[in-house]
């Protein structure tokens, strides 16, 4: 027996040895912050590590500062390019397996990887340099790196490959897809065939009348008149806030920028804080920037220099357009063109999977539109759709970054903006002359019928919505100087008149914009600290036109102290307040039995934000405008759970409120609303508990205030608690133009490292969540002083 024990001991001892070892070999992935490794470049590189593991990094040239990028991209979120990596050339099966087969043949088939291909082969020489040098920076860490992977490459068993000038091109139309709008047509289309085209619209009523524009002018003219009616409506966007104070607004004089972009939350976080140096920029030039750098390309991507800053939302122009193409009955590999028929250009796509042994064989279709998604997207027998999409034409974007982060002026930033293909983004600048505004960037294309179609698919064979060419840049909307001392974007509309609606139908509501507009209004003057307060305010400006509502809903419903609550509330969105509660759960009740209400008891397919657009726009409440009451406006039977036949649509909206108001209150008794609503910051890899817990990748939950509406916006879905904000704030970033080193900063939602090991992979997260900034001087000695560690990337010769 006593054998038996001394046997089993020295097994387990083992055992635990091997994990520790384990252990210890795994963590061996976090990055190295003082190495002192030897590289191609031409002269030493300095990195200067602060204590939120920022680098600021020293280069003599552009060539050897874009290196150091990739190569610095590369220890810290190698992980995160791998993903980009992949989606773009639709590779996510071979790693992740079969449940991911039809997302790569989806992206395959989009041709993102064709996209970065064209960019690729016409890109300019100066800024061709730049990207091969960060390329080759990526390379070389590869080469360079010692210890393990990082976990999740030890988890999927894979290796890592070479990184090349087409996937910094690829990077590029990842965002470009992300935020393009390429959902709504079809949506759109779908809720027609449903309800009918006219009722359809309803759903996206037109941009109010009350509502503030980015530009408080008409802009320049550019189509005829009837696009108007037509198309001032469709909304479903990506969201962000950005505005410039002027210096008659602001303590020191000068303007103050500021900006958060909302994307999805994801650890590691999109955005990697840098700040670049190099002696010798060109022309007699230095450079010094500093800001939200993405992992996988060069360049600073928002952020400030000694001299200028610039940040962004995004414009949501319509830039897809889907086309069914008949199918020429006499030949099926052909089709139908304006005057005869076309071949299918043809590709053979080749899918491997993980756990499969043989790869998975596809063809891809293009007509003179684009690619063919069905069967992706069906389509009646002898019709198929094809996407036209501006990202899929070589774009410059890549020059237009270079040259924001060499501007001098406001003047060097509108001439940048030229080159800005894609993403489509309202950029606003500010530069220390005291001058600042907003510029439109992207390709607008014009269709034939010289406006964006209203409902998707279109007639591809008659030519009639054919792209003919791109807005002028000068034709973008576009203020400098506004004599109202401010300019803010929130993803509102751009300008009024006809222009805007040929560049989009789709906006974000205008709440947050209202909110921004009406804090700088009434306050002043401004410093760098009063502005980020209000990147942090949370009181609703779609709660302050829907409370008389919930409270008349509260009074029917027979709920009198809801009703008190509600009419005493401060319209914020905080975590300890149990009226911001009671109303949130009380409105997404609304919006799900209004959903199911409008599709006669069944659950719509409709997007979310569609259906908000009905309840949320139009100067509500509903008895002020029927817009979005006439979709209620049904002959027959009761509603589902109203009780009354709909023949007053304002009516039922308020029967519906008052039965939503019932189980909310059930709902949301007593609690608050960060006992309701969490944030979560997931990792690709999140959703497998075992690694979750043993390495921790996920970033929460934790208790979150905000909502849809506020300027701290909170993205989350469902109609039940606990609610789950996905997406929100990515970054922060506020500059004072009088001293951009002394005041304001950024912050992250979760941390610099994509290694779930290192300390700086979470250490932004309660910093971002409850307020605070952090510095990046970009004077030499103000730098120097924050210093933790040096790094130093050694010339080989």
């Amino acid at each position: 027996m006593r054998r038996w024990v001394i046997v089993l001991s020295t097994v387990l001892g083992l055992l635990l040895a091997a994990l520790f070892l384990g252990v210890l070999y795994v963590r061996s992935s976090a990055p190295d912050y003082a190495r002192v490794v030897r590289v191609p470049v031409a002269r030493d590189v300095e990195v200067w590590w602060d204590s939120l593991g920022v680098p600021h990094v020293w280069a003599h040239s552009l060539e050897d500062l874009f290196f150091a990028q990739g190569y610095l991209h590369a220890q810290e979120r190698l992980w995160q390019m791998e993903l980009f990596r992949r989606v773009a050339e639709g590779r996510l099966a071979e790693a992740l397996g079969e449940e991911l087969l039809e997302t790569d043949r989806f992206f395959r088939t989009i041709g993102l990887w064709r996209a970065a291909g064209a960019s690729e082969r016409t890109l300019a020489a100066e800024p061709r340099r730049w990207v091969h040098a960060y390329a080759a920076g990526v390379n070389a860490f590869l080469r360079a790196r010692r210890g393990a992977l990082p976990p999740e490459f030890l988890a999927l068993r894979l290796e890592p490959e070479p990184w090349t000038a087409r996937h910094v091109m690829a990077v590029e139309k990842i965002m470009a897809w992300d935020l393009a709008a390429y959902d709504t047509g079809l949506e759109l289309a779908r809720a027609a065939r449903r309800l009918g085209a006219d009722k359809a619209r309803l759903l996206v009523p037109d941009y109010p009348s009350w509502a503030p524009t980015i530009v408080e002018a008409p802009a320049p003219p550019g189509i005829p008149a009837p696009a108007a009616a037509l198309l001032d409506a469709l909304s479903i966007t990506r969201a962000s806030n950005a505005w410039v104070i002027g210096g008659t607004r602001t303590r020191f004089g000068k303007p103050i920028l500021a900006n958060d972009m909302h994307l999805a939350l994801r650890a590691p976080a999109t955005w990697y804080l840098m700040a670049l140096h190099a002696d010798d920029a060109g022309k007699g030039r230095s450079l010094d920037v500093a800001g939200m750098t993405l992992p996988g390309a060069p360049f600073v991507v928002a952020g400030h220099n000694r001299a200028v800053a610039w940040g962004y939302t995004n414009a949501n122009v319509d830039d897809v357009d889907f086309f069914s193409e008949r199918v020429d009955p006499a030949d099926s590999t052909r089709y139908l063109v304006p005057g005869g028929s076309l071949p299918f250009e043809v590709h053979a796509e080749t899918l491997r999977v993980k756990g499969r042994r043989e790869p998975v064989l596809f063809p891809v279709r293009w007509t003179r539109h684009g690619p063919v998604l069905t069967p992706v997207e069906e389509r009646t027998a002898g019709e198929v759709i094809a996407m036209r999409w501006v990202a899929h034409d070589p774009a410059s974007t890549w020059r237009a970054l270079a040259a924001l982060n060499l501007a001098e002026d406001g003047d060097d930033v509108v001439r940048a903006l030229a080159d800005f293909d894609d993403p489509h983004q309202n950029v606003v600048y500010a530069d220390t002359a005291g001058h600042f505004g907003y510029h439109m960037g992207g390709r607008v294309p014009i269709r034939g019928r010289g406006l964006p179609p209203p409902l998707a698919p279109v007639p591809g064979w008659t030519g009639e919505w054919d792209w003919t060419g791109e807005l002028p840049i000068e034709r973008h909307p576009q203020v400098l100087d506004p004599p109202q001392g401010y300019v803010v974007t929130a993803n509102n509309r751009q300008a009024a008149g006809e222009t805007a609606v040929l560049i989009s139908a789709r906006w974000e509501g205008p709440f947050r914009a209202e909110r921004i507009r009406e804090l700088v209004r009434t306050g002043g003057p401004f410093d760098a600290e009063a502005v980020h307060r209000m990147q942090l305010d949370v009181r609703d400006a779609l709660a302050a036109r829907f409370r008389e509502v919930a409270v008349r809903a509260a009074e029917r419903a027979g709920k009198p102290q809801a009703a008190a609550l509600l009419r005493e509330w401060d319209l914020e969105a905080r975590r300890g307040s149990r009226a911001a509660a009671l109303f949130y759960v009380w409105y997404e009740r609304l919006r799900r039995r209004a959903m199911r209400d409008l599709y006669d008891g069944e659950d719509g397919w409709l997007p979310r934000d569609a259906l908000d657009a009905a309840l949320e726009r139009g100067a509500l409440p509903w008895r002020e405008r029927d817009g979005a009451a006439r979709l209620w406006l049904k002959p027959g039977p009761p509603s589902p759970g109203v009780g009354l036949a709909v023949k007053d649509g304002a009516a039922a909206l308020d029967a519906l409120a008052a039965a939503a108001l019932l189980e909310a209150d059930s709902i949301a008794r007593g609690k608050t609303w960060g006992e309701l609503h969490r944030v979560l910051v997931a990792h690709a890899l999140g959703r497998a508990r075992v690694l979750d817990r043993t390495i921790h990748v996920n970033v929460g939950p934790a208790p979150h205030e905000g909502s849809h509406t506020t300027v701290n916006v909170a993205h989350y879905s469902g109609s039940e608690p606990p609610f789950t904000t996905t997406a929100g704030p990515s970054q922060r970033h506020v500059v004072d133009l009088a001293d951009v080193d002394g005041t304001g900063g950024f912050i992250l939602p979760t941390g610099q490292s994509g290694s779930p090991f290192s300390r700086h992979y979470r250490d932004q997260f309660e910093r971002w969540q409850s307020g605070g900034l952090w510095r990046i001087p970009l004077e030499r000695e103000k730098a120097r002083a924050r210093i933790v560690q040096t790094m130093v990337l050694k010339a080989e010769q």
